[in-house]
Protein backbone atom coordinates (compact mmCIF):
# COMPACT_ATOMS: atom_id res chain seq x y z
CA UNK A 1 0.00 0.00 0.00
CA UNK A 2 1.24 3.12 -0.84
CA UNK A 3 1.16 6.65 0.58
CA UNK A 4 -2.09 8.31 0.23
CA UNK A 5 -1.97 11.72 -1.95
CA UNK A 6 -1.13 14.60 -0.31
CA UNK A 7 -0.61 13.00 2.88
CA UNK A 8 1.44 14.60 5.09
CA UNK A 9 3.82 12.08 6.62
CA UNK A 10 4.99 11.97 10.04
CA UNK A 11 8.20 11.16 11.60
CA UNK A 12 9.83 7.58 12.08
CA UNK A 13 13.08 6.75 14.75
CA UNK A 14 16.26 4.37 13.14
CA UNK A 15 14.64 1.95 15.35
CA UNK A 16 11.27 1.97 13.64
CA UNK A 17 12.87 2.11 9.91
CA UNK A 18 14.36 -0.86 10.87
CA UNK A 19 11.15 -2.67 12.20
CA UNK A 20 9.39 -1.97 8.97
CA UNK A 21 12.03 -3.39 7.10
CA UNK A 22 11.91 -6.57 9.07
CA UNK A 23 7.92 -6.83 8.85
CA UNK A 24 8.64 -6.38 4.85
CA UNK A 25 10.03 -9.02 4.83
CA UNK A 26 7.74 -11.64 7.02
CA UNK A 27 4.18 -9.78 6.23
CA UNK A 28 2.23 -12.27 7.26
CA UNK A 29 4.22 -12.96 10.96
CA UNK A 30 3.34 -11.99 14.16
CA UNK A 31 6.90 -12.28 15.38
CA UNK A 32 6.47 -8.30 15.89
CA UNK A 33 3.11 -8.45 17.80
CA UNK A 34 3.95 -7.16 21.38
CA UNK A 35 1.28 -8.79 23.37
CA UNK A 36 -0.55 -8.22 26.91
CA UNK A 37 -3.06 -10.26 27.91
CA UNK A 38 -5.03 -9.85 31.20
CA UNK A 39 -7.79 -11.72 32.67
CA UNK A 40 -10.46 -9.23 34.46
CA UNK A 41 -12.85 -9.99 37.47
CA UNK A 42 -15.24 -7.59 37.47
CA UNK A 43 -17.80 -6.22 35.21
CA UNK A 44 -16.96 -4.72 31.95
CA UNK A 45 -19.59 -2.77 29.93
CA UNK A 46 -19.04 -2.58 26.29
CA UNK A 47 -20.04 1.21 25.93
CA UNK A 48 -17.75 2.25 28.90
CA UNK A 49 -14.91 0.21 27.71
CA UNK A 50 -15.38 1.48 23.66
CA UNK A 51 -15.58 5.53 25.10
CA UNK A 52 -12.06 4.58 26.97
CA UNK A 53 -10.39 2.78 24.01
CA UNK A 54 -10.68 5.54 22.02
CA UNK A 55 -9.90 8.59 24.75
CA UNK A 56 -6.81 5.87 24.69
CA UNK A 57 -6.05 6.29 21.05
CA UNK A 58 -6.76 9.82 21.04
CA UNK A 59 -3.91 10.27 24.00
CA UNK A 60 -1.56 8.15 22.45
CA UNK A 61 -0.69 9.34 18.69
CA UNK A 62 1.56 6.39 17.58
CA UNK A 63 -1.72 4.03 17.86
CA UNK A 64 -3.82 5.87 15.11
CA UNK A 65 -0.71 6.06 12.85
CA UNK A 66 0.46 3.47 9.77
CA UNK A 67 3.31 2.94 8.17
CA UNK A 68 2.82 2.54 4.42
CA UNK A 69 5.96 2.62 1.82
CA UNK A 70 6.67 5.60 -0.17
CA UNK A 71 6.97 7.03 -3.64
CA UNK A 72 10.54 6.08 -3.46
CA UNK A 73 10.04 2.81 -1.57
CA UNK A 74 10.98 3.59 1.88
CA UNK A 75 8.74 3.91 4.80
CA UNK A 76 6.05 6.50 5.64
CA UNK A 77 4.19 7.07 8.63
CA UNK A 78 0.92 8.62 8.41
CA UNK A 79 -0.93 10.41 11.11
CA UNK A 80 -4.52 9.82 10.90
CA UNK A 81 -7.24 12.56 12.16
CA UNK A 82 -10.13 11.47 14.30
CA UNK A 83 -8.72 7.40 13.90
CA UNK A 84 -11.57 6.00 16.51
CA UNK A 85 -11.22 1.69 16.46
CA UNK A 86 -13.81 -0.24 18.27
CA UNK A 87 -13.09 -2.95 20.72
CA UNK A 88 -13.05 -6.54 19.11
CA UNK A 89 -15.80 -8.43 21.58
CA UNK A 90 -15.65 -12.06 20.98
CA UNK A 91 -17.29 -15.28 23.08
CA UNK A 92 -14.47 -17.57 24.79
CA UNK A 93 -15.35 -21.07 26.11
CA UNK A 94 -14.12 -23.23 28.85
CA UNK A 95 -12.13 -22.89 32.19
CA UNK A 96 -8.46 -21.46 32.56
CA UNK A 97 -7.01 -23.56 29.59
CA UNK A 98 -9.09 -22.45 27.41
CA UNK A 99 -8.91 -18.46 27.90
CA UNK A 100 -5.30 -19.10 27.54
CA UNK A 101 -5.52 -20.84 24.25
CA UNK A 102 -7.78 -18.08 23.11
CA UNK A 103 -5.74 -14.88 24.14
CA UNK A 104 -2.60 -16.93 22.68
CA UNK A 105 -4.77 -17.30 19.43
CA UNK A 106 -5.86 -13.53 19.28
CA UNK A 107 -1.55 -12.65 20.11
CA UNK A 108 -0.62 -15.02 17.17
CA UNK A 109 -3.08 -13.09 14.45
CA UNK A 110 -0.32 -10.97 12.21
CA UNK A 111 -1.16 -6.76 12.17
CA UNK A 112 -0.64 -4.90 9.34
CA UNK A 113 0.82 -1.80 9.87
CA UNK A 114 -0.55 -0.21 6.62
CA UNK A 115 -4.10 -0.47 8.39
CA UNK A 116 -3.82 -0.93 11.83
CA UNK A 117 -1.33 -0.87 14.67
CA UNK A 118 -2.85 -1.87 18.04
CA UNK A 119 -6.15 -3.95 18.26
CA UNK A 120 -7.94 -4.66 21.82
CA UNK A 121 -9.91 -8.07 21.69
CA UNK A 122 -12.12 -8.67 24.73
CA UNK A 123 -12.99 -12.47 25.07
CA UNK A 124 -16.12 -12.25 26.65
CA UNK A 125 -16.49 -15.43 29.12
CA UNK A 126 -19.08 -14.81 31.76
CA UNK A 127 -20.51 -11.27 33.47
CA UNK A 128 -17.53 -10.49 35.80
CA UNK A 129 -14.88 -12.58 33.95
CA UNK A 130 -13.32 -12.05 31.39
CA UNK A 131 -9.74 -11.55 29.07
CA UNK A 132 -8.66 -8.11 27.44
CA UNK A 133 -6.10 -8.84 25.15
CA UNK A 134 -3.93 -5.52 23.87
CA UNK A 135 -2.05 -6.39 20.55
CA UNK A 136 0.80 -3.62 19.50
CA UNK A 137 2.58 -3.92 16.76
CA UNK A 138 6.70 -3.09 17.43
CA UNK A 139 6.50 -0.29 15.29
CA UNK A 140 4.53 1.82 18.13
CA UNK A 141 4.94 0.01 21.58
CA UNK A 142 7.61 -1.76 23.89
CA UNK A 143 7.03 -4.05 27.05
CA UNK A 144 6.57 -0.84 29.07
CA UNK A 145 4.14 0.71 26.48
CA UNK A 146 1.87 -2.18 26.87
CA UNK A 147 1.38 -1.98 30.32
CA UNK A 148 1.00 2.17 29.70
CA UNK A 149 -2.05 1.04 27.76
CA UNK A 150 -4.05 -1.20 30.16
CA UNK A 151 -3.18 1.41 32.59
CA UNK A 152 -4.79 4.27 30.92
CA UNK A 153 -7.63 2.15 29.30
CA UNK A 154 -8.89 0.80 32.62
CA UNK A 155 -8.26 4.80 34.15
CA UNK A 156 -10.55 5.50 31.33
CA UNK A 157 -12.75 2.98 31.92
CA UNK A 158 -13.39 3.58 35.53
CA UNK A 159 -13.71 7.51 34.65
CA UNK A 160 -16.58 6.13 32.24
CA UNK A 161 -18.49 3.99 34.67
CA UNK A 162 -18.07 7.05 37.44
CA UNK A 163 -19.06 9.65 35.12
CA UNK A 164 -16.42 11.60 35.60
CA UNK A 165 -12.59 12.76 34.23
CA UNK A 166 -10.28 10.52 33.27
CA UNK A 167 -6.89 11.11 36.17
CA UNK A 168 -4.63 13.88 34.67
CA UNK A 169 -1.55 12.21 33.63
CA UNK A 170 1.47 14.45 31.97
CA UNK A 171 1.40 14.88 28.20
CA UNK A 172 3.39 12.40 26.52
CA UNK A 173 5.88 13.59 24.20
CA UNK A 174 5.24 14.54 20.65
CA UNK A 175 6.88 11.95 18.41
CA UNK A 176 7.82 14.07 16.01
CA UNK A 177 9.67 16.15 18.18
CA UNK A 178 11.49 12.57 19.48
CA UNK A 179 12.49 11.82 16.49
CA UNK A 180 13.89 15.02 15.66
CA UNK A 181 15.71 15.15 18.88
CA UNK A 182 17.20 12.15 18.26
CA UNK A 183 18.81 13.06 14.56
CA UNK A 184 19.95 16.26 16.73
CA UNK A 185 21.95 13.73 18.74
CA UNK A 186 22.91 11.53 15.98
CA UNK A 187 24.39 14.86 14.24
CA UNK A 188 26.15 16.10 17.00
CA UNK A 189 29.91 15.54 18.23
CA UNK A 190 28.26 13.24 20.70
CA UNK A 191 26.57 11.19 18.12
CA UNK A 192 29.86 11.23 16.04
CA UNK A 193 31.89 9.65 19.08
CA UNK A 194 29.29 7.01 18.86
CA UNK A 195 29.61 6.01 15.53
CA UNK A 196 33.33 5.74 15.43
CA UNK A 197 33.38 3.67 19.15
CA UNK A 198 31.08 1.48 18.13
CA UNK A 199 32.85 0.38 14.92
CA UNK A 200 36.02 0.05 17.11
CA UNK A 201 33.93 -1.54 19.16
CA UNK A 202 32.13 -4.39 16.58
CA UNK A 203 35.00 -4.75 14.07
CA UNK A 204 35.88 -8.16 13.24
CA UNK A 205 33.21 -9.49 16.13
CA UNK A 206 30.90 -11.97 15.15
CA UNK A 207 27.38 -11.95 16.40
CA UNK A 208 26.49 -14.49 18.72
CA UNK A 209 24.22 -17.28 18.77
CA UNK A 210 22.57 -20.19 19.75
CA UNK A 211 24.60 -23.33 18.50
CA UNK A 212 24.84 -25.52 16.78
CA UNK A 213 22.32 -23.95 14.30
CA UNK A 214 20.44 -25.86 11.83
CA UNK A 215 22.14 -27.46 8.58
CA UNK A 216 21.43 -25.18 5.93
CA UNK A 217 18.88 -22.92 7.62
CA UNK A 218 18.27 -19.62 6.04
CA UNK A 219 15.73 -16.69 7.63
CA UNK A 220 12.56 -17.28 6.01
CA UNK A 221 9.21 -16.41 7.46
CA UNK A 222 9.75 -15.73 11.11
CA UNK A 223 8.40 -18.56 13.39
CA UNK A 224 9.56 -19.71 16.93
CA UNK A 225 9.19 -21.34 20.53
CA UNK A 226 9.80 -20.07 23.63
CA UNK A 227 11.94 -22.39 26.29
CA UNK A 228 11.35 -20.77 29.82
CA UNK A 229 13.74 -21.37 33.24
CA UNK A 230 13.44 -19.93 36.79
CA UNK A 231 15.70 -19.30 39.73
CA UNK A 232 14.05 -18.74 42.82
CA UNK A 233 13.91 -15.67 45.39
CA UNK A 234 17.28 -16.54 47.39
CA UNK A 235 19.57 -16.77 43.91
CA UNK A 236 17.76 -13.37 43.40
CA UNK A 237 19.11 -12.53 46.84
CA UNK A 238 22.55 -14.23 46.39
CA UNK A 239 22.90 -12.75 43.42
CA UNK A 240 22.60 -8.79 44.49
CA UNK A 241 24.93 -9.93 47.06
CA UNK A 242 27.56 -11.36 45.17
CA UNK A 243 27.68 -8.67 42.58
CA UNK A 244 27.65 -6.12 44.61
CA UNK A 245 30.66 -7.30 46.03
CA UNK A 246 32.08 -7.03 42.62
CA UNK A 247 31.24 -3.94 41.81
CA UNK A 248 28.65 -4.76 38.56
CA UNK A 249 24.78 -4.81 39.02
CA UNK A 250 22.93 -7.70 39.04
CA UNK A 251 22.26 -7.65 35.55
CA UNK A 252 25.56 -7.48 34.03
CA UNK A 253 26.52 -10.53 36.31
CA UNK A 254 23.57 -12.49 34.43
CA UNK A 255 24.60 -11.14 31.16
CA UNK A 256 28.21 -12.44 31.87
CA UNK A 257 26.73 -15.74 32.75
CA UNK A 258 24.73 -15.72 30.00
CA UNK A 259 27.80 -15.07 27.57
CA UNK A 260 29.98 -17.86 28.65
CA UNK A 261 26.35 -20.17 28.84
CA UNK A 262 26.67 -19.48 25.03
CA UNK A 263 30.25 -19.83 25.12
CA UNK A 264 30.51 -23.41 26.63
CA UNK A 265 27.46 -24.34 24.25
CA UNK A 266 29.94 -24.16 21.31
CA UNK A 267 29.62 -20.36 20.49
CA UNK A 268 32.92 -18.20 19.39
CA UNK A 269 34.97 -17.21 22.35
CA UNK A 270 34.80 -13.59 21.01
CA UNK A 271 31.35 -12.50 20.04
CA UNK A 272 28.83 -10.01 21.01
CA UNK A 273 24.94 -9.47 21.68
CA UNK A 274 22.85 -6.67 21.55
CA UNK A 275 21.50 -5.02 24.59
CA UNK A 276 18.12 -2.87 24.13
CA UNK A 277 17.75 -0.27 26.64
CA UNK A 278 14.67 2.04 27.22
CA UNK A 279 15.67 5.91 26.08
CA UNK A 280 12.38 6.70 28.09
CA UNK A 281 14.81 9.64 29.79
CA UNK A 282 13.55 12.00 27.33
CA UNK A 283 11.04 15.03 28.59
CA UNK A 284 7.73 13.20 27.99
CA UNK A 285 8.62 9.63 27.36
CA UNK A 286 7.62 8.10 30.82
CA UNK A 287 3.86 8.60 30.01
CA UNK A 288 4.64 8.11 25.79
CA UNK A 289 3.08 5.14 24.24
CA UNK A 290 5.80 4.01 21.55
CA UNK A 291 9.30 1.93 20.51
CA UNK A 292 11.48 3.72 23.14
CA UNK A 293 14.27 1.58 22.97
CA UNK A 294 18.12 1.85 21.33
CA UNK A 295 20.32 -1.62 21.17
CA UNK A 296 23.99 -1.57 21.77
CA UNK A 297 26.30 -4.66 21.39
CA UNK A 298 27.85 -5.71 24.72
CA UNK A 299 31.32 -7.88 23.18
CA UNK A 300 32.55 -10.95 25.49
CA UNK A 301 36.03 -12.34 25.17
CA UNK A 302 36.69 -15.81 26.86
CA UNK A 303 39.94 -17.86 27.02
CA UNK A 304 41.53 -20.04 29.47
CA UNK A 305 41.32 -18.53 32.52
CA UNK A 306 38.27 -16.08 32.56
CA UNK A 307 36.67 -16.36 35.87
CA UNK A 308 33.20 -15.01 36.49
CA UNK A 309 34.30 -12.01 37.92
CA UNK A 310 36.66 -10.97 35.39
CA UNK A 311 33.47 -11.76 32.45
CA UNK A 312 30.92 -9.73 34.92
CA UNK A 313 33.17 -6.87 35.21
CA UNK A 314 33.77 -6.54 31.46
CA UNK A 315 30.33 -6.79 30.71
CA UNK A 316 29.22 -4.26 33.32
CA UNK A 317 31.78 -2.01 31.37
CA UNK A 318 30.24 -2.26 28.09
CA UNK A 319 26.82 -1.70 29.54
CA UNK A 320 28.22 1.53 30.92
CA UNK A 321 29.45 2.12 27.52
CA UNK A 322 25.98 1.38 25.63
CA UNK A 323 24.77 3.89 28.68
CA UNK A 324 26.52 6.61 27.65
CA UNK A 325 26.06 6.90 24.06
CA UNK A 326 21.90 6.09 24.78
CA UNK A 327 19.91 7.69 22.53
CA UNK A 328 22.67 7.78 19.57
CA UNK A 329 21.31 4.83 17.30
CA UNK A 330 24.28 2.09 16.33
CA UNK A 331 24.38 2.37 12.95
CA UNK A 332 24.00 -0.60 10.66
CA UNK A 333 27.06 -0.99 8.12
CA UNK A 334 25.66 -1.74 4.78
CA UNK A 335 22.56 -2.85 5.92
CA UNK A 336 24.17 -6.27 7.45
CA UNK A 337 22.43 -7.99 10.60
CA UNK A 338 24.61 -6.96 13.67
CA UNK A 339 22.60 -8.89 16.74
CA UNK A 340 21.94 -12.46 16.07
CA UNK A 341 21.03 -12.44 19.75
CA UNK A 342 19.72 -9.56 22.03
CA UNK A 343 19.49 -9.61 25.74
CA UNK A 344 16.92 -7.45 27.99
CA UNK A 345 15.81 -6.86 31.74
CA UNK A 346 12.32 -6.28 32.63
CA UNK A 347 12.10 -4.78 36.16
CA UNK A 348 8.11 -5.33 37.60
CA UNK A 349 8.62 -2.86 40.30
CA UNK A 350 9.08 0.21 37.26
CA UNK A 351 6.21 -1.04 35.58
CA UNK A 352 3.01 1.45 35.24
CA UNK A 353 0.29 -1.41 36.84
CA UNK A 354 2.10 -2.42 40.09
CA UNK A 355 2.29 -6.30 40.88
CA UNK A 356 0.68 -7.32 37.45
CA UNK A 357 4.38 -9.41 36.71
CA UNK A 358 3.73 -11.18 39.71
CA UNK A 359 0.49 -13.00 38.61
CA UNK A 360 -2.15 -11.18 39.96
CA UNK A 361 -3.20 -7.42 41.64
CA UNK A 362 -6.17 -5.05 41.41
CA UNK A 363 -6.18 -1.67 39.30
CA UNK A 364 -9.54 0.56 39.26
CA UNK A 365 -11.43 -1.11 40.95
CA UNK A 366 -11.05 -4.79 38.98
CA UNK A 367 -8.69 -8.27 39.87
CA UNK A 368 -6.27 -8.69 37.24
CA UNK A 369 -4.56 -11.63 36.60
CA UNK A 370 -1.65 -11.81 33.56
CA UNK A 371 -2.19 -14.34 31.15
CA UNK A 372 1.56 -14.90 30.01
CA UNK A 373 0.82 -15.84 26.38
CA UNK A 374 3.87 -16.90 23.86
CA UNK A 375 4.85 -13.39 22.01
CA UNK A 376 7.87 -12.16 19.84
CA UNK A 377 8.93 -15.31 18.90
CA UNK A 378 11.37 -15.76 15.82
CA UNK A 379 12.29 -11.84 15.97
CA UNK A 380 15.70 -12.90 15.98
CA UNK A 381 17.83 -16.18 16.19
CA UNK A 382 17.39 -15.36 20.52
CA UNK A 383 15.82 -13.39 22.24
CA UNK A 384 16.66 -13.85 25.63
CA UNK A 385 14.08 -11.79 28.65
CA UNK A 386 14.75 -11.51 32.21
CA UNK A 387 12.27 -10.88 34.23
CA UNK A 388 12.34 -9.61 38.14
CA UNK A 389 9.60 -9.83 40.42
CA UNK A 390 8.91 -10.32 43.31
CA UNK A 391 8.80 -14.53 42.91
CA UNK A 392 12.68 -14.10 41.76
CA UNK A 393 13.69 -14.13 38.16
CA UNK A 394 12.54 -15.37 35.42
CA UNK A 395 14.40 -16.35 31.76
CA UNK A 396 12.51 -16.22 28.58
CA UNK A 397 14.25 -17.79 25.56
CA UNK A 398 12.16 -16.94 22.47
CA UNK A 399 14.22 -18.66 19.37
CA UNK A 400 13.69 -19.02 15.75
CA UNK A 401 13.02 -22.33 14.91
CA UNK A 402 13.88 -22.03 11.46
CA UNK A 403 17.49 -21.43 12.74
CA UNK A 404 17.88 -22.96 15.88
CA UNK A 405 17.27 -26.65 17.05
CA UNK A 406 14.85 -26.69 20.10
CA UNK A 407 16.91 -29.17 21.98
CA UNK A 408 19.96 -27.12 21.62
CA UNK A 409 17.87 -24.10 23.48
CA UNK A 410 16.95 -26.19 26.11
CA UNK A 411 20.27 -27.03 27.03
CA UNK A 412 21.35 -23.80 26.67
CA UNK A 413 18.83 -22.51 29.24
CA UNK A 414 19.82 -25.24 31.29
CA UNK A 415 23.58 -24.57 30.73
CA UNK A 416 22.84 -20.70 31.84
CA UNK A 417 20.82 -22.03 35.53
CA UNK A 418 24.10 -23.99 36.18
CA UNK A 419 26.93 -21.32 35.49
CA UNK A 420 24.51 -18.75 37.47
CA UNK A 421 24.67 -21.27 40.29
CA UNK A 422 28.66 -22.22 39.33
CA UNK A 423 29.23 -18.29 39.65
CA UNK A 424 27.51 -17.39 42.74
CA UNK A 425 29.27 -20.45 45.06
CA UNK A 426 33.01 -19.20 43.63
CA UNK A 427 32.92 -15.67 41.54
CA UNK A 428 36.58 -16.15 40.79
CA UNK A 429 35.68 -19.97 39.24
CA UNK A 430 37.23 -20.77 35.51
CA UNK A 431 34.40 -20.20 33.41
CA UNK A 432 35.97 -23.14 31.33
CA UNK A 433 36.47 -25.31 34.54
CA UNK A 434 32.45 -25.46 35.43
CA UNK A 435 31.45 -29.14 35.27
CA UNK A 436 28.15 -28.80 33.07
CA UNK A 437 26.48 -32.16 34.00
CA UNK A 438 23.82 -32.04 36.77
CA UNK A 439 25.35 -33.65 39.75
CA UNK A 440 22.85 -36.28 40.34
CA UNK A 441 23.35 -37.40 36.88
CA UNK A 442 27.55 -36.97 37.06
CA UNK A 443 27.26 -39.06 40.28
CA UNK A 444 25.05 -41.99 38.36
CA UNK A 445 27.53 -41.99 35.40
CA UNK A 446 30.55 -42.53 37.55
CA UNK A 447 28.82 -45.02 39.40
CA UNK A 448 28.20 -46.89 36.03
CA UNK A 449 32.31 -46.16 35.51
CA UNK A 450 32.98 -47.54 38.77
CA UNK A 451 30.55 -51.03 38.15
CA UNK A 452 28.29 -50.31 40.66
Amino acid sequence: MTAARGAVPALMTAGQRQLWLAHQLAPDSAALNVVLAVRVRGELAAAPLARALTALVARHELLRSRFVTGADGLPVRELRHGYAPEPDERRAEGGADGLFESARRVGQEPLDPAREVFRLVVLRHRDDDNVLVLVAHHLVSDATSQVLLLRDLLDGYAAERAGRPAPPRPRPVAWDAYVRAERERAGSARGRAARGHWRRVCAGVPAAGPAPARRGAARGPAAGATVRRSLPPDTAERLAAVSASAGVTPFAWLLAAFQAALYRSGGAAHALVGVPATTRWVPGAREAVGYFIDTFPVVARFDAGTSFRTAARAAHGGLGNGMRYLGCPVGLPDGARLFRTIVTLIRADRLPVPGLLDGETRYAGLGLSLLDVPQQEGQTDLAVEIVQSGGGLTVLLRHDTATSEPAAVERLGDTLLRLVDASLDDPRARIDRVVLTDPGELAFLLSLGAGS
